[in-house]
């Protein structure tokens, strides 16, 4: 039998593409020049994303390879949750170190599978290429009723601003690479007309709540007190530590009495603040950066 380092490139993506099920909405899949997707219903829009997760930076190779995957499959699913869309198939391109034994790369292929398979999304297609650094880029393409499409820039002045779940310390813990989007609830606001405007959380608070009040030309005033941080993390850490993956959604006065009292998911939602006319921003003391891929980090945020 052939070891790992003298099969072919062709013979490992076979076998990385095994995990998947055959594409049923897919007119050609994986394994030809490009995949044909039928297009949506007249009614619908078309959703696109892609997103990268790399070595070192998103994540270390110390970490289980199929939480890697499922990170890298997961990351893209959050964002069509914040949009409200439904995500259909998936592109995954992959930067293989010499020195990387592709074994390890299948196992990370069996956890974007799983997280992929949880949500209905299939796969259909990518690219293989050498890198210094192990890497992955995944692209998806979804769909939206027409008009629906939850935006950053919607937001305005007097909207309650609400985050799901608890917020802090995912870089430092096995959060970053286990968390789930909340495709469900994003699909549910967005079917409902109840948001005013949603984004995901991936740079945290500190830096993505200042994102939609820019888009939305508003400011912003939040309470510290009322931030739901993860149990044993600070304030600041909920605000700045990045890799939340939570939604961050603004409610108009008028709609949140229907918001609290339809409200159908375990998820909790906690309101933190109200939009404001004005560019400026009342953080409540709280210092606001979140994570920015170009400014210098004294310490990694990662963990395995």
């Amino acid at each position: 039998m052939a070891t790992p380092d003298k099969l072919t490139e062709d013979h490992w993506i076979r076998r990385w593409l095994a995990r998947w099920d055959m594409p049923r909405n897919l007119t050609v899949s994986a394994g030809d020049d490009c995949a044909v997707l039928p297009a949506p219903a007249a009614d619908h829009d078309l959703v696109l994303k892609t997103d990268a997760i790399v070595q070192d930076v998103h994540f270390t190779v110390s970490a289980p390879p199929q939480r890697i995957g499922q990170k890298a499959v997961n990351r893209v699913l959050s964002d069509f949750a914040a949009m409200g869309a439904t995500p259909l198939t998936l592109m995954v391109s992959v930067g293989l170190p010499k020195k990387l034994n592709p074994a390890f790369v299948e196992k990370c292929y069996a956890g974007m599978s799983r997280a992929a398979a949880r949500f209905n999304v299939t796969l259909a297609g990518g690219e293989t290429t050498r890198s210094r650094e192990l890497w992955f880029t995944v692209s998806g393409i979804g769909k939206i009723r027409k008009g629906t499409a939850l935006l950053r820039s919607t937001a305005a002045a007097g909207d309650f601003i609400f985050v799901t779940g608890a917020l802090g310390g995912a870089p430092r813990t096995s959060r970053h690479l286990n968390f789930t989007p909340r495709l469900a609830e994003g699909q549910w606001l967005a079917a409902h007309h109840l948001a005013s405007a949603m984004m995901d959380l991936s740079d945290g608070l500190g830096k993505d709540l200042p994102r939609l009040a820019a888009a939305s030309r508003l400011g912003f005033t939040i309470s510290a007190a009322a931030l739901p941080v993860t149990r044993g993390r600070t304030r600041h850490a909920a605000v700045n530590d990045g890799e939340d993956f939570e939604l961050l959604f603004t409610v108009r006065p008028e709609k949140l009495s229907a918001l609290t009292l339809t409200w159908p998911f375990k998820t909790k939602f906690t309101p933190i603040g109200v939009m404001v006319s004005g560019k400026k921003n009342d953080t409540d003391g709280l210092t606001f950066s979140g994570f920015d891929h170009l400014r210098t980090r004294s310490t990694s945020p990662l963990a395995g």
